[in-house]
């Protein structure tokens, strides 16, 4: 064997494995992430989401607060909305105009619950490690998600997710339409105590109700 085909067989011998291996990692790294949440009983978290709405060339940001706890419990503080639940009623309330909207708990692909945005990846999407990346000064692993199935509303994703957490910190959606949706998950705390009544809501006196059920 000449040392050009011996290296062309070891070349091809190498690539061949770091492909197995890339495709090993990102099946692993769900895997941890899916782990991390079955263990998960509380998270609080700050986030950010912006939005581009790609049809009329707009751009919406908001950045608020997140209550996780199990059985489908979670509470979104932003500046102008609180949406609340407690695992059955959901609770949407707009300061602005002092009205709160009352229905069930409902979930869909276009309005995944967050636990589904943050966890969610093994049985919808097809992973594949692009590699490690910075993310606020932080090595953070970088995955495409790919749907399986062929008409989904959400035609592409990319995760960035914490190795020191197991968790996603990141998250990129782009849907049939090319909007682009971007939420940035930061200051995580895992498993504190969250008073139930977090998610209750009160309506406040003189509030418009809006009931859907």
């Amino acid at each position: 064997m000449s040392r050009f085909v011996e290296f062309m067989v070891c070349t091809c011998f190498v690539f061949a494995m770091s492909t197995v291996i890339f495709a090993q990692n990102a099946k692993d790294i769900i895997k941890n992430v899916k782990k991390k949440y079955e263990q998960l009983q509380t998270l609080k978290a700050d986030f950010e989401q912006e939005y581009v709405w790609e049809l009329a060339g707009e751009t919406q940001k908001l950045k608020g607060t997140l209550y996780l706890q199990t059985g489908n419990h979670y509470r979104i503080e932003t500046e102008s909305q609180v949406i609340v639940t407690n695992g059955k009623t959901v609770w949407t309330y707009a300061e602005e105009n002092n009205q709160v909207i009352i229905d069930d708990l409902k979930t869909s692909e276009e309005n995944p619950l967050p636990k589904d945005l943050l966890f969610k990846y093994s049985e919808e999407y097809t992973p594949h490690l692009v590699g490690e990346e910075k993310l606020d000064g932080k090595a953070v692993y970088a995955l495409n998600l790919i749907p399986k199935d062929k008409d989904a509303f959400v035609k592409s994703m990319k995760i960035w997710v914490d190795p020191t957490l197991w968790l996603t910190v990141k998250i990129e959606q782009k849907d049939i339409n090319d909007n682009l949706n971007t939420y940035w998950v930061r200051n995580i705390q895992e498993n504190i105590k969250i008073e139930a009544d977090v998610f209750n809501f009160r309506i406040p006196a003189g509030a418009e109700v809006v009931d859907l059920r």
